[in-house]
């Protein structure tokens, strides 16, 4: 009997091995550096991006999958489902889950449930991965629907940028808290509250930083999963997971790489922590 299909967007930052145990299907958004275009994760590595940012003379800009895109996304997946969830970044950062939505409503073969995710990175990951277990547990469209959608409430993601000039750059936040936060070294860590970025606490130096991230996690309540992302800085990943060691066993710590697409946004060096709450009573 076909499963309902999962499908999300390269946001997502999930492992690759975690996108082939849970057969879901990703969505590259686009990177450009002026003329040039690049699939996220597809024509363009973390650290070819990366590279590449250090020595480009303007900022790259991102832009959302076309409305083909999932077409062709959602063909491929209908061939063995019963049905598709498709669970997207937050519709309040990028045109995605418009582009998902409208790619839906023109679709025939299986019926397309499109889920806004109302946030980013491994926590939009995090809502993929607990459609994709009730898919793998034979759920009906509606059940994995409903999973997304309780999962999304339960999910939330802290974590702070090295520098504010990307997130400032990108519209993000505005000039004056970008350049408070270069003359005053503050690193702000942030959280997305309702779909946008807002801020959770303000702290001066990366090891405050880290601190705030560990104590956020502390509070969690039994959360089902735990996710760790970063890139470029090994040491600090490591100052991490040792916080977190305190309080959680580190094999129940997931770890992952942000992308190109969301390093446009946040630059090197960012460092975060995403949980799936239990839900109470549970």
């Amino acid at each position: 009997m076909a499963q309902v299909g999962i499908v999300t967007d390269s946001t997502s930052d999930l492992p690759p091995e975690t996108v082939r145990e849970y057969g879901i299907t990703v969505v590259p958004l686009s990177v450009h550096f002026g003329d040039e275009l690049f699939l996220d994760k597809v024509e363009i590595t973390g650290e070819q991006f990366f590279q590449r940012l250090a020595s480009s003379p303007q900022l790259p800009k991102t832009s959302a999958p076309s409305v083909q895109a999932f077409r062709r996304a959602y063909e491929t997946v209908a061939a063995d489902a019963c049905g598709i969830v498709c669970i997207t970044v937050g519709s309040k950062l990028s045109g995605t889950y418009n582009a998902a939505s409208l790619a839906a409503r023109e679709f025939e073969h299986v019926p397309v449930r499109v889920v806004d995710s109302r946030t980013s990175s491994i926590a939009l990951g995090l809502v993929a991965i607990a459609a994709a277990e009730g898919a793998r547990g034979a759920a009906s469209l509606d059940e994995v629907e409903a999973l997304a959608r309780d999962a999304a409430d339960r999910t939330n993601i802290v974590f702070y940028a090295d520098t504010l000039e990307y997130l400032q750059k990108g519209g993000r936040i505005g000039r004056a808290r970008a350049m408070l936060g270069s003359i005053l070294e503050v690193k702000p860590v942030l959280t997305v509250t309702e779909g946008e970025a807002a801020q959770y606490a303000r702290t001066r130096t990366r090891g405050k930083a880290i601190q705030a991230l560990v104590d956020w996690a502390a509070k969690l309540s039994n959360p089902e999963r735990l996710f760790v992302i970063w890139h470029q800085n090994e040491t600090d990943l490591n100052r991490l997971l040792d916080g977190l060691g305190q309080h959680y066993p580190r094999e129940k710590i997931g770890i992952t790489q942000y992308g190109p697409v969301i390093g446009v946004h946040v630059g090197p060096g960012a460092m975060g922590v995403a949980a799936t709450e239990g839900r109470r009573g549970a």
